[in-house]
């Protein structure tokens, strides 16, 4: 049977059963002479353009025939194999491209030409293929971390007591909101890094430095945490702070024999106040004391005169009445009381005036001490 159908054109062999591509190697015996002239180890010739295309269709299916086995033409199943196959495959990556999972620890947010649609949990979903349906992935539940404080640019703060503390402090967070944090902050990171070390400033500004370095770290990071969630929230970030850490709170080297003049400044300086306090503390309620009593004797001393003042008056009034209905009862009786209040202390000589010269005298002092004996 003659070579002529061989993709690679005509080998020319007498026996026709050579299958060089290039041609046949010799002819029917070894060392012959070839189809085309030549030798049995001639170089073989350069194939056609026009046989190397028609050999391309004859095995794919084409026209042609001569193929060894009677391969049929278009209308055969080769004519067929390859459009199939390749449909297949185009429809197998398509329902590939509908089918995706989401991890456990994962969301997913599904995009119609760039635009959002909707949010998928964990486990198998459904897409329109791509392009008309992209989907972006991100761990929500997993908890991410923040450090702040490896540079002194960032570590650095000024107290509210006007003192300078160096601050290292994680943040941990995660995302609570897939759709905020893709499309409403370009770069969510930075975004929490930026407002953490703006509220950890806030805060360091409203308190002491004492306070910061010893009993009010707890304060501190709560402050810092609920200061950071109200400012992500109000960007739309998709992040929620779990916890704020404070690793290390100390005063810089730099300014710590300063400090420490400081912290004895104040220590000295209440020292003093505590001794004034002291001394307050024993002078006031002494003249308060004092103060006290003077008001009250001088109430008692008001309320004595007073009732004395009162009391001549009534007796006075009582006076005037008796006078009133018998005056000249009321002049001798009271002309007695007058002469017995002025000779009460006086010493007293009773005398006889009918008498002449030196007459003996009763001394009633005397008598008086006579009879108190």
């Amino acid at each position: 049977m003659s070579g002529s159908n061989s993709p690679w054109g005509s080998g020319g062999g007498s026996n026709g059963g050579g299958k060089n591509p290039w041609g046949s190697s010799g002819g029917g015996n070894r060392g012959g002479r070839g189809g085309n002239g030549g030798n049995g180890g001639g170089k073989p010739p350069t194939p056609d353009l026009d046989n190397v295309i028609k050999g391309f269709k004859t095995a794919f299916g084409g026209k042609g025939g001569g193929n060894r086995g009677g391969a049929k033409g278009p209308s055969g199943p080769s004519g067929v194999g390859m459009p199939v196959i390749i449909g297949g495959i185009l429809l197998l990556l398509i329902g590939m491209s509908c089918v995706y999972t989401v991890d456990q620890q994962e969301e997913a947010v599904v995009l119609r030409f760039g635009e959002y649609q909707r949010t998928v949990g964990a486990g198998l979903n459904f897409k329109l293929p791509t392009p008309f349906e992209t989907v972006m992935k991100e761990k929500t539940r997993e908890i991410k971390q923040i450090n702040i404080g490896n540079n002194v640019k960032q570590s650095e703060m000024l107290t509210g007591d006007e003192n300078i503390v160096e601050i290292d402090f994680s943040v941990l967070w995660r995302i609570n909101n897939l759709e905020e944090y893709l499309f409403e902050v370009n770069d969510p990171e930075k975004a929490v890094q930026a407002v953490a070390e703006s509220a950890m400033r806030e805060v360091i500004g409203n308190h002491a430095l004492e306070g910061i370095t010893t009993t009010e770290r707890l304060s501190v990071t709560t402050d810092v945490k609920k200061l950071m969630q109200e400012t992500l929230d109000e960007y739309q970030a998709g992040v929620q702070v779990v916890e704020v850490q404070l690793q290390k709170a100390y005063v810089p080297p730099a300014v710590v024999e300063s400090y420490r003049d400081v912290v004895n400044a104040t220590q000295d300086a209440e020292a003093v106040i505590n001794k004034a306090t002291e001394y307050a503390n024993k002078v006031i309620p002494e003249a308060e004391g004092t103060a006290l009593k003077i008001i009250q004797d001088a109430e008692a001393y008001r309320g004595k005169e007073v009732a004395e003042a009162r009391g001549e008056a009534e007796r006075f009034r009582l006076v005037y009445q008796e006078y009133k209905a018998a005056p000249r009862v009321t002049r001798q009786r009271m002309y007695l009381e007058t002469m017995e209040d002025v000779y009460e202390q006086a010493d007293k000589m009773i005398l006889d005036g009918e008498s002449s010269g030196v007459v003996p005298y009763l001394s009633l002092d005397e008598l008086k001490r006579k009879g108190t004996k």
